[in-house]
């Protein structure tokens, strides 16, 4: 049997093909798909890239797919699905699901799809399982209560320096080390407002300097991871009111973000959960998670040494 696992972002794509097993047959890396992002017809077209890209490679065609699953960015209410449904009912899988892209990463974090998972990537979600019940948190936008996010989190370090620079702020090792690199910061506010490429590139900046300014123990960085990990901490608790979650409760960090956070602010965010929870980064990408639900959608019972074959597998693919 084969089931292909498909991630589907606004700036990429990722598909993987595996079999039953566990073992991976291809990887393919392409341009994003959310329609909400290049269009429907665009997002149509670059799906179907990817797909036959990953197919292609395995030298297998879309009939020789069991069943394939996608996790979907910006999947959030009904009228969305529907748009969703509309773009991959053409790309002609027999037997085909999907969800967020929120609910493949909580998949591809938990061996046994019981614990929470939060997302820090270009914006936040958070899914979270107790074995029977699914529960999600967030995933709007800041104007609807997010508080995670890289272009929030470069956004608080952007608001520090030029608060302190006027003096509503407190003072900040950030000034110095962000405006050697790049000038008088509010002469970039016109990335922000064009949405150009090189915003992108600042945010990268901006939260490289947060890191590195916490390290040398600053009180304005060090209070910016501080609401990095007191949000988490809210989200863990959110989802633990309403989920039978029992110690030691896995939490999944998933996205760019935490992924290339500093140990300062995993120890924080550990410290904060305590001794109840476990921290879980994973080294390879929700994808996988993908691939784990086309397998149970078809009615295989998925064991743990699949479920390590298919990461070990993914790794040696993508590192190849």
């Amino acid at each position: 049997m084969l089931f292909l696992g498909c991630d589907v972002g606004g700036t990429k794509t990722l598909a993987v093909l595996a079999d039953e097993k566990g073992e991976v047959l291809s990887y393919w890396k392409g341009k994003g798909a959310n329609y909400q992002t290049v269009g429907k017809e665009k997002a149509l077209s670059n799906l179907r890239e990817v797909i036959n890209g990953v197919l292609d490679r395995a030298e297998k065609t879309i009939s020789d797919v069991d069943f394939a699953f996608f996790g979907y960015a910006g999947a959030d209410f009904e009228h969305e699905f529907q748009i969703v449904r509309s773009i991959l009912d053409q790309l002609g899988f027999e037997r085909y699901d999907f969800d967020n892209d929120g609910r493949i990463a909580l998949r591809s974090g938990t061996f046994d799809d019981v614990g929470i998972m939060v997302s820090c990537g270009t914006g936040s979600i958070s899914y979270a399982s107790d074995g029977k019940k699914i529960n999600r948190i967030g995933g709007l936008s800041f104007f609807f209560g997010e508080r995670l996010g890289s272009y929030h989190i470069a956004g608080l370090v952007a608001s520090a320096v030029v608060r302190a620079k006027d003096g509503r702020g407190e003072k900040t090792l950030l000034v110095e080390e962000v405006e050697k690199e790049v000038g008088p910061l509010e002469k970039l506010m016109r990335y922000e407002y064009e949405g150009s490429p090189e915003m992108e590139e600042l945010v990268r900046l901006l939260i490289e300097k947060l890191f590195s300014c916490a390290k040398k123990g600053d009180f304005v960085a060090l209070k910016i991871l501080h609401e990095i990990a007191e949000e988490v901490l809210r989200i863990v608790q959110a989802h633990r009111k309403v989920l039978a979650l029992l110690p030691p409760v896995k939490v999944v960090l998933e996205g760019g973000f935490f992924k290339n956070a500093d140990e300062i602010l995993r120890k924080m965010i550990g410290s904060a959960l305590g001794n109840e929870c476990v921290l879980v980064i994973p080294e390879h990408d929700p994808v996988v998670g993908a691939v784990l639900l086309a397998m149970e959608r078809a009615g295989l019972r998925v064991e743990r040494d699949v479920v390590e074959t298919l990461v070990k597998t993914y790794l040696e693919r993508v590192r190849a």
